[in-house]
Formats: C-alpha cells, structure tokens, sequence
C-alpha cells in the first residue's frame, strides 16, 4: 500500500502534468484559430486561460514545493494543507477542461 507522501506525489505529478497539457492545448488552438482574446468561459479569453494556469503552475507546481512534499510530516496540518492545494489544482484543470470541451461543442 502507497504511503500518503507517495499518493501525494503521484497526485502532484499528475496535476503538474495536466496543467502543462491544458496550457499546451489552449495555447495551440488559439494560435492556429487567432483566437487569443476569443472568450471560452466565464468570461475569460484563452490568453487569460493560459495566464491563470501558469501562474498556478508557477506558484504550486514547483520542484521547491515537490521537494516539500517529499521532506513533509505525514500527519502535518501543513501535509494536510498540500494534500488540499493539489487537489484543487486538479479540479480547476477539469474546470477548464470542461470549458473548453462546451467551447468546442457549440463550434459543432
């Protein structure tokens, strides 16, 4: 059985490489559409997409705050507290994803 510290990491590295995967994907349609300033969803355009996940990725999907992880207590609040921000990297890329996929649909 994985210890929290390994689901964590698992988790992280998965959000880090959603995120890139978001970015990617948003930054190629918009490039080949020039739809840069196109509003996808609520209100935000693809570039304010793309700005919005590299800044989450740049604040919390870091190799300093990996190394956190891997230096962390277990049964820390602050453990608890990473375990939290992972998460909700995670769900904001499904957000966006989600967005995206309405986009695309109505373009049908």
């Amino acid at each position: 059985m994985e210890s929290k510290k390994e689901q964590l990491l698992v988790r992280f590295d998965f959000a880090k490489k959603q995120g890139f995967d978001l970015i990617e994907e948003i930054n190629q349609y918009a490039k080949a559409n020039n739809c840069y300033e196109t509003h996808f969803m609520q209100g935000f355009t693809f570039t304010n997409g793309i700005k919005i996940l590299e800044e989450e990725r740049d604040l919390i999907l870091t190799e300093n705050n990996r190394n956190l992880i891997l230096n962390a207590d277990e049964n820390s609040k602050e453990f608890d507290f990473l375990i939290s921000k992972i998460e909700e990297q995670i769900n904001h890329h499904g957000e966006i994803r989600i967005g995206l996929n309405i986009y695309f649909k109505n373009l049908n």
